[in-house]
């Protein structure tokens, strides 16, 4: 039977007609009440990243310490032949599929014994969870393996961490990008896009000029040198801040020039210009790819090129239980709601308020941020609304009634009435498929990191080193410079200055004399291991447990089964509806092996959302509810 509904799966009694009727129900004992989760068997800890090989072992470690409620999957490979892995997190004994009741039928008579079976777990809600679209944004790998622990520990021992996976599907991805990520962290070169086997400058080789390990440390860091015109000073408080100038700023500091370390590796006069480095993941989605003017506007060659995005959509397309979808990214610490490609108006205000009023309350909760006056009291909105009309440029905000917040907010340009990218994966998730889809950027480092605030407040009451403009702001002109002296201070003193490598003298064989230093790859904009990073993890393993907690839960409340009559031959059973929906059968006899069966059903949605979002029956992409 399949049903639609917008906002509310509404209770109905449902009538059938059924010549056979077979059901199988599988029911998890209670979870016994725990007031922490027992010790995991592949213990885990984050003091240290764990990059793409350390990923892969820990993801088999778990799927063979607990095969009842895990399976991994490889859904994909890399361009250079790495595996993408997918974790299943769920109750392998629990949920069933239509297959599993209903022989497999095609109307045009092709095969289908080459089809394999639906696993049950297709058939309880799904929550998709990943990390490392970009490479080099590996904290959301580490958000993931934080989660899968959670999961997997808690099970039979946390209540609600058991119903979840009795009742609920984790797909969880920690790499998405598995060479971006593997040069990042194992080979120490900072890699944003995935690897593609291409020769980018024409001269016939492929991948010959990238980045170079000039000075042996083992890491790809950065090159400074003078330059007359060079575009940043060494900071006054802490030389070993470079400070970018403005186009039209004059100083009578020396100029310096900063560049990746690299060299010229095929004599062409170009550094660098034929990496590794291919496409960014994050733009190779079918939604909003083309641009305005009918031309791409999205990377790669046409959306889903790279074999990572296509893997991706591959998967959701064959997973159509997926209802909730995170996609970790790294700097901001905060999370991009849909949209990004199109404007507000392309939502329906009912999926809005559940964005906002529901996930959007939730989260800046959770990282302590002020909630808007229009989500704690929407009755204030027709009020708030006439305010924004004298003080707001944002249309959008005006119609809506409230400007989004710092940590909830939406790609698009809504001042400039212009669009963030082209063919992101958020928005193809929300509106060819119908799934609340979102992006969080994790790493905040003045919220997430213990003292570096009072820190920073202190550096600029004291005067000392790092005082100076921007200090203790978190923008203007100075604050990126004066959190940078912060961090500086922060790593000398809690990890041993080894997160920064100091400026040393250093022969570039075509730019001359300079220096060699600065940060280590990752460490510029990822949750520093340890304190930082698990409190980043678990603040935002709640939040996904939360949404978890929103996902529908389609139930039979009540069945009652009545043989009607029995016959040789089943075709000759007719039936009429009413208006109510109720089938009457018409045929009489009592004899017959069939038995035609009229069965009567409650079924409800007992969770928080509905089975679709307000436009999700609609669209093409979007599942069909069967009970």
């Amino acid at each position: 039977m399949s049903t639609r509904s917008a906002l509310c799966f509404k209770r109905f009694i449902v009538p059938a007609l059924a010549v056979a009727c077979a059901a199988a129900l599988a029911f998890a004992a209670p979870a016994p009440a725990g007031s922490a989760p027992a010790a995991s068997k592949v213990p885990i800890s984050f003091d240290a990243y764990h990059g793409y090989a350390a990923t892969v072992k820990y993801l088999k470690d778990v799927a063979a310490a607990y095969p009842a409620i895990t399976a991994l999957l490889e859904i994909g490979k890399s361009d250079i032949g790495r595996p993408i892995h997918v974790l299943v997190v769920t109750n392998m004994r629990t949920g069933t599929t239509v297959d599993a009741h209903v022989p497999l039928r095609n109307p045009r008579s092709e095969r289908v014994d080459n089809i394999a079976p639906m696993k049950p777990y297709l058939g309880k809600p799904g929550h998709w969870i990943c990390g490392s679209t970009h490479g080099n944004e590996f904290t959301g790998t580490e958000v993931c393996l934080y989660t899968i622990d959670k999961l997997v520990s808690g099970y039979g021992v946390d209540k609600e961490t058991t119903a979840l996976v009795d009742g609920k599907t984790f797909y969880i991805c920690p790499i998405v990008n598995p060479d971006g990520v593997f040069n990042s962290v194992e080979k120490g070169l900072s890699q944003r896009q995935n690897s593609m086997r291409r020769d980018d400058d024409g001269d016939g080789k492929t991948n010959e000029d990238g980045p170079d390990d000039l000075n042996g440390d083992g890491v790809i860091t950065q090159f400074r040198y003078k330059d007359p015109r060079g575009g940043y000073v060494a900071d006054d408080a802490d030389p070993r801040v470079m400070v970018r100038l403005r186009p039209n700023d004059r100083t009578d500091k020396p100029r310096w020039s900063v560049v990746t370390e690299d060299k010229d590796n095929d004599g062409d006069k170009r550094r660098g210009e034929d990496p590794e480095a291919g496409i960014d993941l994050n733009r190779n989605f079918p939604e909003g790819w083309w641009n305005d003017q009918g031309f791409a506007g999205g990377s790669g060659d046409y959306p889903t090129s790279a074999p990572e995005s296509r893997a991706l959509a591959e998967f959701f397309v064959t997973h159509p239980n997926i209802f909730m979808a995170q996609f970790y990214h790294t700097s901001g610490g905060f999370t991009f709601r849909p949209l990004g490609t199109a404007p507000h108006t392309r939502l329906d205000p009912r999926d809005v308020a559940v964005l906002d009023f529901v996930m959007g309350k939730k989260y800046l909760e959770i990282i302590g941020e002020e909630v808007p006056e229009a989500w704690k009291d929407p009755a204030r909105i027709p009020e708030l609304r006439e305010e924004l009309r004298q003080t707001s440029k944002n249309k959008y905000a005006i119609a809506r009634g409230y400007e989004l917040p710092r940590g909830w907010r939406v790609s698009y340009d809504e001042v400039n009435d212009r669009r963030y990218g082209f063919g992101m994966t958020t928005d193809w998730d929300f509106l060819q498929l119908g799934i609340w889809s979102i992006t969080t950027e994790l790493w905040n480092p003045l919220a997430d990191m213990p003292g570096l605030r009072e820190a920073m407040e202190a550096m600029e009451a004291g005067g000392g080193p790092g005082a100076g403009e921007g200090a203790g702001r978190e923008e203007g002109p100075g604050a990126r410079v004066a959190l940078e002296r912060a961090l500086l201070k922060f790593q000398d003193e809690r990890y041993g200055g080894k997160l920064f490598l100091d400026w040393k003298p250093f022969k570039h064989p075509e730019l001359g004399e300079g220096e060699i230093g600065g940060w280590r790859p990752g460490y510029a904009s990822n949750a520093w291991p340890g304190e930082p990073l698990v409190g980043v993890c678990d603040k935002h393993y709640r939040f996904e447990m939360f949404r978890a907690g929103l996902l529908p839960d389609v139930v039979v409340t009540e069945a009652k089964a009545r043989v009607l009559y029995r016959s040789d031959s089943a075709r000759e059973a007719t039936a009429a509806a009413d208006a109510s929906g109720r089938v009457t059968i018409k045929k009489g006899g009592t004899k017959g092996k069939y038995r035609i069966v009229e069965v009567s059903a409650v079924i409800e949605n007992k969770g928080p959302l509905a089975t679709h979002t307000a436009r999700g029956s609609a669209l093409r992409g979007n599942r069909e509810d069967v009970v």
